[in-house]
């Protein structure tokens, strides 16, 4: 009999164990799980918050470096703009009669002149002042300033490139015309290789292939259109600096920010 009852005990016990731990053990798990799950969470932040600093470190450094750059050369590159401007209208000023005369008459107009010069005394007023090849030169010190490349350290290749075009354009037309006057016969930009490779050097085809396509005025829009470029350039040269650093100071205000929400997360 006793040992009907102590079976009976024993089963009992089991049960009341078996119960206690059915209801204790989610408990228990949940605790285990959440402090497990931040524990991890405490990793990853210190990991975010370690990258983030170090990105962080290296941007403002190179924001330090870009901000000092920028304030030694920003004079230096404005004074370069400003001069290479200025050589531009100087030959803008120069070959202003040889543009004129293409925006005036037309290829076959010009090409009888050549022939006879005494009756198109109107047309060859324009062009006389390129008759002398050996005078082209020296009527623009643009051409061949003796220290004109050393502006090319603070202007950037776009820029320096679109200055190019347009000094070797004005050169190259006008010895064209002085060639002309020479074997009595046009020689006619538009229908010249090179003149055709300079302007597609800076321009897109479309647009050098429509001022090839005029009659009249082609030469005065294809130079627009170089001063158009260069301008454009000309101010992203001087403030392309600035913004960069600009936008770095952005970005740096960005790590800054997110730094504090990690830190702010992990208080939480």
């Amino acid at each position: 009999m006793s040992n009907s009852w102590l079976l009976l005990a024993f089963i009992i016990a089991q049960g009341v164990i078996a119960y206690v731990a059915l209801r204790l053990l989610p408990s228990a798990i949940t605790k285990f799980v959440e402090k497990e799950i931040e524990r991890r969470s405490d990793t990853k932040l210190e990991e975010a918050k370690a990258e983030v600093q170090g990105a962080h470190g290296t941007l403002k450094s190179s924001v330090d470096l870009l901000s000092a750059t920028n304030s030694h050369l920003q004079p230096e590159v404005i004074d370069t703009v400003k001069i290479l401007w200025g050589l531009v209208v100087t030959m803008k000023g120069t070959f202003g009669p040889l543009v004129t005369c293409d925006q005036v008459f037309l290829p076959t107009e010009i090409s009888e002149a050549f022939k006879n010069e005494a009756e198109h005394k109107s047309i060859i007023q324009f062009l006389e002042p390129y008759r002398d090849d050996a005078n082209i030169p020296m009527q623009n010190g643009a051409l061949w300033e003796p220290e004109l490349d050393r502006y090319r350290l603070f202007c950037g290749d776009r820029l320096w490139l679109i200055f190019f075009v347009i000094r070797a354009i004005y050169m190259r037309t006008s010895m064209l015309i002085s060639v002309s006057f020479k074997e009595h016969e046009y020689r006619d930009w538009r229908k010249n290789n090179g003149v055709e490779q300079l302007l597609g050097a800076a321009l897109k085809p479309e647009v050098v292939a429509n001022v090839r396509a005029r009659d009249i005025g082609g030469l005065s829009v294809a130079i627009d259109q170089l001063e158009t470029e260069f301008l454009h350039e000309a101010t992203r040269v001087m403030s392309g600096s600035k913004a960069v650093a600009d936008s770095l100071s952005d970005i740096q205000a960005v790590m800054l920010l997110e730094n504090a929400k990690i830190a702010a997360g992990k208080g939480s």
